[in-house]
């Protein structure tokens, strides 16, 4: 969607801020030039009038700093060319002339502190547009997931209708039409607790149990997890797991899900034979793990946007492992709410891909 006029005009001073300053050096110099052609009609009257609409100008559009340039530039000039008379600057100082300049400045600075609130409110109310578009765009990117992703399973369901319909004397078809019915089934419900853990994890409602616990038995219990899909495929599954504790504090459960489906991650996304390496290390602070692969990898700079909800990676067919593209936006709020981070990187398409989930280490500090 384009963005409206005033968006536009806007833009460049939020992105180069000196262009408002100038913007405020022209007002006043234009507003001096005004004044200057009706001097012979105003002599010594109003002399900050017109500058008043310069200040007005350099706040409209370029915020306060600009504003409070024009109001000095417009104070000093003014009172030099309007108020003050030749030889010496005897008027500038009379009551009624300073009563003009103070109010001026005044004047100018109430304007200043407007503007710059007023381009703040410009500035969080596009943030607010941009981001209602986003998840406008958020909303039909899912439905067009859920629809692609669903149509499959519906199609093989349709299909295993048709053969029970036509062989129902024959065991052998039957009991092939009724594996499919089963795994499709499984599939639609696994999507729809993807959608349904999703809704509770980037929401905050989910109830988090958090203990303390050795990161090595959570990494553990992850490979148990993510072994048969492994082995289905004969990855080489490298782990590098220290023998002294790694103590963190968290929900074991929450963390299983997270390292298991980068585990499976790694292996949906790397051809047959690959290597899949994990390893565990640290510090006093924090506990880092890392899961290398060498599959098909993402374009460098696009870590971030695999953790946005119903996104996969480029080029990936629709399977019946492929799921709705929620896994990574659900581990991203996991960990988040363990108080750590996760990094996708990759070399390019083809290059492997490397995960990185930085934990928060459990210290004699941390439990008291």
């Amino acid at each position: 969607m384009g963005r409206t006029a005033s968006d536009a005009a806007q833009a460049p001073i939020d992105e180069h801020p000196w262009h408002g300053y100038a913007l405020a050096v022209l007002a006043v110099a234009a507003g001096l030039l005004l004044r200057f052609l009706l001097n012979p009609l105003l002599g010594q009257q109003g002399p900050y009038l017109i500058l008043t609409l310069s200040v007005v100008l350099a706040a409209l559009y370029g915020g306060f700093g600009p504003a409070m340039l024009a109001t000095a530039l417009g104070t000093m000039a003014g009172t030099y060319l309007f108020v003050g008379t030749r030889p010496g600057w005897e008027s500038v100082l009379a009551p009624h002339n300073i009563t003009r300049t103070l109010l001026f400045i005044a004047i100018g600075v109430s304007i200043s502190v407007i503007g710059g609130r007023l381009k703040a409110s410009r500035r969080a109310l596009r943030a607010t547009i941009s981001e209602l578009r986003r998840s406008n765009r958020a909303k039909d990117q899912v439905l067009a997931t859920v629809a692609h992703e669903i149509r499959n399973p519906l199609a093989a369901l349709a299909t295993a209708n048709e053969v029970l319909q036509r062989s129902t004397t024959n065991p052998a078809r039957v009991a092939w039409a009724a594996e499919i019915v089963g795994r499709q089934v499984k599939q639609i419900a696994r999507m729809s607790d993807e959608l349904m853990d999703t809704s509770k994890v980037l929401h905050g409602k989910i109830d988090m149990e958090m203990a303390p616990l050795d990161l090595r038995e959570v990494l553990g219990q992850a490979l148990d997890q993510s072994d048969p899909l492994i082995a289905s495929k004969q990855h080489r599954l490298t782990p590098d797991i220290p023998g002294t504790p790694a103590p963190v504090r968290g929900d074991a459960g929450r963390l299983v899900q997270v390292f298991a489906n980068l585990l499976n991650n790694a292996a949906k996304y790397t051809p047959p034979g690959g290597s899949i390496a994990l390893t565990l290390s640290g510090a006093d602070a924090a506990w880092q793990v890392t899961i290398t692969d060498n599959g098909q990898g993402f374009d460098q700079g696009g870590g971030d946007e695999l953790f946005e909800p119903f996104v996969q990676a480029p080029g990936v067919a629709a399977t019946e492992t492929s799921g709705l593209g929620l896994g990574l936006a659900i581990v991203k709020r996991i960990v988040e709410l363990h108080g750590g981070s996760v990094v996708a990187q990759s070399a390019g398409a083809g290059s492997g891909a490397t995960f990185t989930v930085v934990l928060p280490a459990l210290t004699a500090q941390t439990t008291q």
